[in-house]
């Protein structure tokens, strides 16, 4: 009788379904992408994108000063080396902006009106769309570009409002 118990509670058992852990697998993936070139120094990521706040202008001060004050940005060259991989050793590099431009002064777009963006060097010297820098010497290492932007009132009217221009810049090795 005990065997037959022991069979029947077995054989229960046997029907029940089997539990089993099973093992949680998450799959996600990194990309990457970058590029190999042969230039005197790279651009070091957080200077590739940025965001300049310009702030909140009141047009009084426009029309009185007829500008804004400047807000700094940087550019921070990386890894600067002087030995190209092919022809003779770097020496110098300049620096040219483009963007919306009209005249000397970048462009901006939005509700605003009346003004544009003077870009200024670390020395307070203009710097013009589409025209490269003085020619600057490659250092050994790392080196920080300052710049400024200023707003400015052009020959159109001013209208209060939002603004935002975009510019590019390129580095041009000698």
């Amino acid at each position: 009788m005990k065997a037959i118990l022991v069979m029947l509670l077995v054989s229960q058992f046997a029907t029940l379904p089997s539990v089993q852990a099973q093992a949680s697998t998450l799959w996600g993936s990194v990309n990457m992408n970058g590029s190999i070139v042969d230039s005197a120094c790279a651009i070091d990521t957080g200077s590739y994108e940025q965001v300049v706040d310009m702030g909140i202008l009141p047009v009084g001060t426009i029309r009185q000063q007829g500008q804004g004050p400047v807000h700094p940005f940087s550019i921070t060259l990386i890894g600067c080396t002087l030995v190209p991989y092919t022809g003779s050793p770097w020496q110098a590099f300049t620096v040219t902006f483009d963007g919306p431009a009209s005249g000397n002064w970048f462009t901006v777009s939005g509700d605003a009106r009346g003004v544009a963006l003077l870009l200024q060097d670390a020395d307070g010297k203009p710097i013009y769309p589409g025209k490269s820098t003085e020619k600057q010497t490659i250092a050994p290492g790392n080196t920080v570009l300052n710049y400024g932007l200023r707003l400015v009132a052009d020959k159109e009217p001013l209208r209060p409002g939002q603004y935002q221009s975009a510019l590019r810049f390129k580095l041009d090795y000698y």
